[in-house]
């Protein structure tokens, strides 16, 4: 049986859906495109915006566009905290919960022996278990991704943070870490499967460890994994300002194996916002971690998340927030226009601001960070960097990648180096990416 995955929102998802692919594979499935005729589909959704919420119910609709008779299980943040809802979407047949990933197998069996593939229910069939259960770490060795460069090895879940905005701690559960051991063991199997970038994912990274008995520290666990043997670098995936500290900043700006890239969540430049977030740092405190990281790693590719139009937020407080980011080395940023979360705190937030405003401050942050970006680009012209191939564009058959700086670079050269970490000398940008050509 063919069976197809579409993965939505952050990079821990992407982990969690390659080892649903190892559990299909060894029951004997073969896994296929998404856009592919498909017995099974899986849908591994987000929730973390409304869009995102669209967007998992649309792939319900657009797996079943191809194969109306396929077998459909929806699973993710939407469907956790969504399960009655999502049950009775047309065409679902299974909704299986974040800690219950790990069953799909025994899930899918137990499905297909009782109907035969036949839907006779307009009802899902939902598999729930208690995601604020206590429970210990559970993640197998995963030796390949979607895509054939990059793997997403989780070393960590769930939050114990409380934003008034976010859905997670509902969704995901409290921060629980896998052990060292086992994380330098699915680290070895990624590189030995060839994999040149190790990307490390969890939905509060930085936190890894501290949820153990005797508190270890995350920057000691990218360190070990720098040192492990072979030809691969890692990034980290994005990682809140209060969890970097003075090792991760001195390793980043020192390890060669560690790309000089942070994604760092800023959600609002005005600290009276920022506190009724319930973030658990100031604008003031941001300000100084970032500037102390771009002071150590230079150049450094740095990304952050905004959320405009948070209910409260004046102009004032927005001048806070653009005059932030216009005055810190920004490569990039993703900003999202806020959208009540339902069972949040600040669903109920007063003082809601038009959707005409959220999408003005929207405009004015992205118009900001491309200049920003450009500039950044610029630097780079007559330099070095080493990309990571990761395919060739078939129109005029340059090969794309990212730099350890997380910048997209076109390459025009001959050959298949897929999957290759190649020295390119940049020679202009071009519509956003940085062009070119390999080092002799």
């Amino acid at each position: 049986m063919k069976v197809a995955f579409t993965t939505l929102g952050c990079r821990t998802n992407q982990h969690d859906t390659a080892e649903m692919q190892v559990i299909l594979k060894k029951e004997g499935y073969a896994i296929v495109d998404s856009s592919e005729t498909a017995d099974i589909y899986v849908i591994n959704t987000c929730t973390v915006t409304a869009r995102s919420d669209y967007s998992s119910r649309l792939a319900v609709k657009k797996s079943l566009a191809i194969n109306e008779n396929a077998t459909v299980i929806f699973t993710g943040c939407y469907a956790q905290l969504n399960p009655e809802d999502s049950s009775k979407m047309k065409g679902l047949d299974i909704v299986l919960g974040n800690a219950d990933k790990l069953k799909i197998a025994e899930v899918l069996k137990a499905k297909l022996k009782n109907d035969s593939l036949q839907k006779e229910s307009s009802l899902a069939e939902v598999y729930m278990s208690d995601i604020h259960a206590d429970r210990e770490f559970q993640t197998l060795p995963v030796t390949q991704f979607q895509g054939r460069t990059k793997a997403f090895i989780k070393v960590q879940t769930g939050c114990d943070e409380s934003c008034s905005f976010c859905t997670v701690v509902r969704a995901r559960g409290s921060s629980a870490s896998d052990t060292r051991e086992n994380i330098l063991d699915n680290v070895r199997h990624a590189i030995d499967g060839g994999y040149k970038e190790i990307t490390l994912t969890g939905i509060n990274l930085g936190t890894w460890g501290m949820d153990f008995h005797l508190k270890e520290a995350f920057s000691s666990l990218v360190e070990d994994i720098a040192n492990l043997n072979g030809n691969f670098r890692v990034r980290l995936s994005s990682i809140n300002p209060m969890e970097i500290d003075d090792h991760l900043i001195e390793l980043i700006s020192q390890h060669e194996k560690i790309c000089p890239h942070l994604h760092i969540p800023l959600q609002s430049g005005d600290t009276e916002v920022l506190s009724k977030m319930r973030r658990n740092y100031n604008a003031k405190q941001y300000e100084h971690i970032v500037r102390r990281a771009s002071e150590k790693i230079s150049p450094l590719g740095l990304g952050a998340d905004v959320i405009v139009g948070f209910p409260g937020e004046s102009e004032v407080s927005f001048e806070h927030t653009r005059k932030l980011i216009e005055e810190l080395p920004f490569s990039y940023l993703h900003v999202f226009s806020y959208s009540p979360r339902s069972g949040t705190e600040a669903h109920n937030f007063k003082n809601n601001i038009k959707n005409i405003t959220k999408k003005e401050r929207n405009l004015i942050l992205n118009d900001l960070v491309k200049e920003k970006a450009r500039q950044f680009y610029k630097s780079f012209i007559g330099k070095k960097v080493t990309v990571l191939v990761e395919e060739r564009k078939q129109a005029d058959g340059v090969l794309k990648g990212y730099s350890e700086h997380y910048i997209p670079v076109s390459i025009d050269a001959e050959g298949f180096l897929q999957n290759q970490l190649v020295s390119v000398l940049i020679t202009e940008i071009r519509k956003n990416k940085l062009i070119g050509c390999l080092e002799s």
